[in-house]
């Protein structure tokens, strides 16, 4: 009864929400660092081809410089050598393979990493081409302030492979899908979407098609995959680990798409009811239950400005840490709502100390999540900081928060050049 009841709230969630499209359109100039799980490519439009002859030769010329700026300027647009749209088809093919090949729960085969450095290959021959025709207008607000280079990402990740330092492969991969892949709400599925991305192969695991969806912003099609996993009664017995990741990442998602409370009530409602949960993972549902129930009772005006978004982020985040000081992951909904609240704030025309300080807060609450795809990584809104307001408090305070998030990543391999640029900035 508990499966069908979470079932039912999943088709009204997936029914409320609009379709999001998915255009891939990276942003600026350079930031290698750790990334986590393969993104494979958008379904429905062809299955992803096995390796055959090498792709293009990568670009013989350096990678260009990071920027100095506090907004980054993207390298000069270049007029691709070819079709454009097969250039696109190309590096989606290519990211689509990574992402497959590259999962979070367990190291890739021999068979595997052949595919990985294949498609590599290929997409460091494309990456000139290919980053100026991904410059997106829709891109996440933070963005604006980060320094992204295709080009050195994808060397950073080759490198990384052929270490066998997966954790930073993937945590690389994930900023490169964060980058190629911004979220555009409101357009239609089907032509929308600068990439097209293949459907997953279907003899992936539930979980592996979930993180893969989440990965390339099918959000829906990752919640119903999430929902088979959460339903595998073995599954939650055998591996509780990934099961209790699993449905932090379905609220996750839930409260990014909808950020409606009366749905993350139901949600949390239908997972509580659920059986064969441990007392752990009861208490923590009934936590995401009840503060969902508050929820409900707030006054939430319908505009709020730069400063009363982020005084009632700070409000709400405290409660999370209140919350999760009594146990793991009791104050999720919470920093979740804390996020929404502080991408909202990015994206208004608010000064930059207030947005410094929301990109400082948005960091160190993103520490608090586990969620692969769904927000961006706390290093990412740390630089964001920095460069929105350079010479600073907020920015010195943020380099080190910069620097202590690197330093207790798994196999993070810094990167020198952006360090010593972003230390310049924060003086």
């Amino acid at each position: 009864m508990a499966s069908r009841r979470l079932r039912l709230t999943l088709c009204l969630v997936l029914s409320l929400a609009p379709h999001h499209a998915w255009s891939q359109e990276p942003a600026p100039a350079a930031m290698p660092k750790p990334d986590q799980t393969p993104v494979p490519t958008q379904p429905g439009v062809r299955q992803i081809p096995p390796p055959k002859a090498p792709a293009p030769a990568a670009p013989t010329t350096a990678a260009p410089a990071i920027p100095s700026t506090r907004a980054p300027v993207m390298a000069p647009p270049q007029a691709p050598a070819g079709d454009s749209k097969a250039e696109l088809q190309k590096f989606a093919d290519g990211l689509a393979i990574l992402l497959l090949n590259l999962r979070s729960y367990q190291d890739p085969t021999p068979d595997q990493k052949n595919r990985i450095a294949i498609a590599l290959k290929s997409l460091k021959g494309i990456a000139a081409e290919v980053q100026p025709l991904l410059a997106s207008a829709g891109a996440e607000p933070v963005m604006a302030y980060i320094a992204f280079d295709l080009f050195k990402n994808l060397l950073r990740l080759e490198a990384a492979i052929n270490a066998g330092t997966f954790s930073y492969a993937r945590y690389l991969l994930r900023q490169i899908t964060h980058y190629t892949i911004p979220w555009q709400a409101g357009q239609n599925a089907k032509s929308a979407g600068v990439l097209q991305f293949t459907e997953p192969p279907a003899s992936i695991s539930d979980l592996d098609k979930a993180e893969y969806y989440a990965a390339i912003k099918k959000y829906e099609e990752a919640m119903l995959a999430y929902e088979r996993v959460l339903g595998d009664k073995q599954f939650r017995k055998t591996r509780p680990d990934i099961w209790e990741r699993a449905v932090e990442n379905l609220m996750a998602i839930t409260i990014r798409i909808r950020n409606d409370p009366h749905i993350t009530l139901e949600m949390t409602s239908a997972l509580r009811d659920e059986s064969n949960s441990t007392p752990a993972q009861k208490e923590m549902l009934l936590a995401w239950r009840n503060s969902a129930k508050a929820w409900t009772t707030e006054n939430v005006a319908q505009k709020m400005s730069g400063s009363e978004l982020l005084n009632k982020a700070q409000q709400i985040v405290e409660k999370g840490h209140q919350l999760s000081s009594k146990g793991r992951n009791l104050g999720m909904i919470e920093y979740l709502r804390g996020m929404s609240l502080l991408n909202e704030l990015a994206s208004t025309q608010s000064n930059d100390v207030l947005k410094a300080k929301g990109f400082q807060l948005a960091g160190r609450t993103s520490e608090k999540l586990q969620n692969d795809f769904i927000w961006m990584q706390a290093d990412a809104y740390y630089e964001a900081c920095i460069r929105v307001r350079p010479h600073s408090a907020e920015s010195r305070e943020c380099m080190k928060l910069f620097e202590a998030f690197q330093t207790q990543e798994k196999d993070v391999v810094p990167d020198r050049d952006k360090l010593k640029q972003l230390a310049e900035l924060a003086r």
